[in-house]
């Protein structure tokens, strides 16, 4: 599955001393001054919009940021000394990448309330413009992969003991009848049988070179055949664009560069299309079946008599045995010519059946 690139987004953090929200890039928080702890992740913004060109090219050269090791202030990944205590980053910890951080959306984000005075602000003001509280809130509600619809969590349903008690038996009861029907499936029996009848049956195809029309994708029509109309279908799916194809896509999303911007991706396959052609070729036909049938221990193929451009194609033959048993006449239909032949009208055989009367094997008695 190819990956689309569509470009990049600035995230934003939420400051977990003031609960102040702060873009992505700003590494201490715009209320407070306090860094960004490592374990804080970056989330959606709302009414993401999408950065392109040039900008997004220097995003996406940008290693994830570093992290202080005395103070815990997030550095850009090429940094020496950190921006808030001067202390050395050799020893600082990179930031996590690459999680899918939720559904790209470009859809404007109405104005909203503030939770403690009701006074409307803008959809990214981190404060009310009335009351100064934080806007913060709860993350962006968005799906954590393409194509996926967020849910609000469920709580587990409660069940009894009682119930679970009697949900464990049945589910042992379940276990030991299915071992019973697959052990008693598969047990047979053995008895004796007296051949008491014996039959045939034997089956030759004739076939003659002529022309026919079929279908196939272009690609497979044997070379030197004729070829006719054709269409273009639906042949398979590719990771990868194909010269006839067409492109489907899922939702974007987007994956933390642990850099406060986000790329914006497409997971996309392309449904590929072919020619589908019908053609004309000369090839061998089955045009006659012939039969012969008999209750001797030698049976014979038919004889056929060919004409100019036809011959004898594939054969093929059925034996059939019965055999006079306590369980009654059971029969056993083979292909072994020389099992066939040692049916010998009133010859004892030692038979092994399943539980459906059906002859699994049988043996000659010495």
């Amino acid at each position: 599955m190819a990956k689309k690139q569509l470009g990049y987004v600035e995230m934003e953090w939420v400051c977990p001393r003031c609960g102040s929200k702060n873009p992505g890039a700003q590494k201490t928080c715009t209320t407070c001054g306090g860094p960004q702890p490592e374990e804080v992740k970056f989330q959606q913004r709302e009414g993401q919009e999408l950065i392109k060109g040039e900008d997004a090219k220097k995003i996406a050269q940008a290693a994830p940021d570093v992290h202080c090791p005395f103070c815990g202030t997030r550095n850009k990944a090429d940094a020496v000394v950190c921006i808030q205590c001067g202390a050395d980053l050799k020893e600082g910890k990179k930031r996590e990448s690459g999680e899918v951080v939720g559904a790209f959306s470009s859809v404007p984000v109405p104005d909203r309330p503030c939770p403690s005075c009701g006074q409307m602000n803008p959809a990214g003001a981190q404060r009310c413009s009335n009351c100064g509280a934080s806007l913060a809130g709860s993350p962006v509600s968005t799906p954590r992969a393409a194509g996926l619809q967020a849910e609000a969590p469920r709580q587990p349903a409660k069940i009894s003991p009682l119930v679970m008690v009697i949900g464990i038996i049945g589910l042992i009861g379940l276990l030991i009848l299915c071992i019973v029907l697959s052990s008693s499936r598969g047990r047979t029996e053995t008895v004796t049988g007296s051949v008491q009848n014996t039959s045939w049956v034997t089956q030759l195809m004739v076939e003659e070179y002529q022309p026919v029309t079929l279908q196939g994708w272009y690609n497979d029509i044997p070379s030197g055949a004729d070829v006719g109309a054709c269409e273009y279908r639906y042949a398979y799916t590719a990771d990868e664009p194909q010269p006839v194809s067409t492109e489907v896509c899922g939702t974007p999303y987007t994956v933390d560069q642990g850099t406060g911007f986000g790329q914006v991706v497409q997971d996309c396959v392309y449904e590929t299309y072919d020619q589908y052609c019908e053609y004309r070729v000369s090839q061998w036909v089955s045009v006659d079946q012939l039969s012969l049938q008999g209750s001797d221990l030698f049976p014979q193929l038919p004889q056929a008599a060919l004409d100019s451009g036809q011959r004898a194609g594939d054969s093929s033959a059925v034996y059939t045995i019965l055999f006079n048993t306590d369980q009654g006449v059971l029969q056993l239909r083979t292909s072994d010519i020389n099992l066939y032949q040692q049916a010998q009208i009133g010859s004892r055989w030692s038979l092994e059946i399943d539980r459906s009367g059906k002859i699994v094997s049988a043996q000659p008695e010495q």
